[in-house]
């Protein structure tokens, strides 16, 4: 049979009848299609959220230098402020700088006693009872050094009293008050 042969009707008759069995064949061939479209849609969608996702992240990575510096500068900025307010007593060393202050100052350190740390908010009060012989210019000397250590350290409770020796004019006794940083202040039990 001549497919140019048949007249109109029967050309696309057959090509209808061809059409209608492709389909057919396709439809038992891939019986889950509308399902693989769904499924495509929803990968798309996803493949869109996991770009969206990169891009994201590769903004955050081109900004980590810049996230860097400020990690360092901030680190910086702490060791300084630990240098203020440290996380321990430190009453070694705290002992060794005013025994090496009370040198300078002319004065004799007679007594240097720690207290205990005294909770408050963020930060611990640590006072030290200290007694000390001298001049009265000497534990003027002595306070101001006092002032310019890179640690906050008060003093109160100041008495000063004539001394019976003759080396020294004056006995002082009074309360050094430091500070030291509680990492666990202000939180609530």
């Amino acid at each position: 049979m001549d497919f140019k042969k048949l007249p109109f009707l029967g050309q696309l008759a057959v090509v209808f009848v061809m059409a209608a069995s492709l389909v057919a064949v396709a439809w038992w061939a891939y019986p889950n299609f509308s399902e693989m479209r769904k499924k495509n849609e929803s990968d798309h969608v996803r493949l869109e959220d996991l770009q969206t996702e990169i891009r994201k992240g590769q903004a955050i990575e081109a900004k980590l230098p810049e996230f860097e510096k400020e990690i360092e500068n901030l680190q910086m900025k702490l060791n300084d402020l630990l240098a203020i307010l440290p996380s321990t007593p430190e009453t070694g060393e705290l002992l060794k700088w005013v025994k090496n202050l009370t040198d300078q100052s002319n004065l004799d350190l007679k007594a240097f006693t720690p207290g205990a740390l005294k909770p408050v908010e963020f930060y611990k009060e640590f006072p030290i009872q200290m007694d000390v012989e001298g001049d009265y210019h000497d534990l003027g000397v002595f306070f101001d050094r006092i002032s310019k250590y890179s640690r906050i350290i008060n003093v109160s409770g100041v008495s000063i009293t004539a001394s019976s020796g003759k080396e020294h004019s004056i006995k002082s006794m009074f309360t050094a008050t430091t500070f030291v940083y509680d990492e666990k202040g202000g939180e609530q039990p």
